[in-house]
């Protein structure tokens, strides 16, 4: 594992790479019943790609995004539901934060890494 990180740090030029076991991202605000965690994400400069899911209560989905920690904004990259190999890469284009969502918690949390 060690060797394919190194490899993958050397040939993409990655700056850091993790794989979270589900942490549960602290929400600013109440109301949602989902429930948000990381699953993995990579850094590179200030942009940082993630894999997250959202337990609801009827479903869960996971998305892929990215965040500029240096402009505070996001695009998603693509979602799908029950599993991350559901994901279909539909990227948006950039997006602002808005401030108390389940995306801005995310990127504060995210850039805080």
């Amino acid at each position: 594992m060690k060797i394919l990180t190194l490899i993958l740090l050397i040939t993409f030029g990655i700056s850091s790479i993790a794989v979270a076991k589900e942490t549960l991202i602290p929400r600013s605000v109440s109301g949602d019943k989902g429930q948000y965690y990381l699953i993995e994400f990579k850094k590179r400069g200030k942009i940082i790609t993630a894999i997250h899911k959202r337990v609801g209560v009827y479903a869960t989905d996971y998305t892929r995004t990215e965040t500029n920690c240096g402009t505070m904004q996001m695009r998603e990259l693509g979602t799908g539901e029950g599993s991350i190999s559901n994901i279909k890469i539909q990227p948006t284009k950039w997006f602002d934060l808005v401030q108390g969502s389940s995306k801005s918690d995310l990127a504060n949390y995210l850039c805080k890494k």
